[in-house]
């Protein structure tokens, strides 16, 4: 709930506001009666960021199971998945996981059509493999997936 203060220059009032109700800039001193205006808040000044207090009040921090680890504030946390090689999914763009995910899926879905042709040609070829592959993938297709960069690197 939104709590604000206002002076008459004698008084420090503070008001409280429904979320929905308009702030007014200035009111009535209770006290006083004269004109009250709203003032400036000051922000909480903390030490690290806001909920990081875990362990100022007898709480013993957080265990992350995912982390493996127990931490106390925020900044120990992101320090031990930093060390741990981690990255936070806030990281990412909002359709991170299912722009990759579908990304995966159609690289999958050629890998199996291309097994399968694989398969069929060496049936074709009565198991030359040579043959098939060549029968299976273009030079083209190939280079686009890094084959045959490969190979050559194995080779060489």
């Amino acid at each position: 709930m939104p709590l604000f203060d206002y002076f008459c220059g004698e008084h420090v009032h503070e008001a409280l506001f429904l979320p929905k109700e308009e702030v007014p800039d200035s009111i009535d001193c209770p006290e006083c009666g004269k004109l009250a205006l709203k003032q400036l808040s000051i922000p909480a000044s903390t030490p690290g960021r806001w909920g990081d207090q875990t362990g100022k009040y007898g709480v013993d921090g957080f265990y992350d199971r995912g982390l493996g680890a127990r931490y106390q504030t925020s900044m120990q946390r992101e320090a031990i998945m930093e060390k741990k090689g981690l990255v936070s999914t806030g990281d990412f763009d909002k359709h991170f996981v299912e722009d990759t995910l579908q990304r995966q899926s159609a690289h999958q879905k050629q890998q199996d059509a291309n097994i399968a042709r694989y398969k069929a040609n060496m049936r074709k070829f009565e198991g030359d493999k040579s043959r098939a592959v060549a029968e299976t993938f273009s030079i083209a297709e190939m280079k686009k997936q890094g084959t045959l960069a490969q190979d050559a690197a194995k080779e060489a």
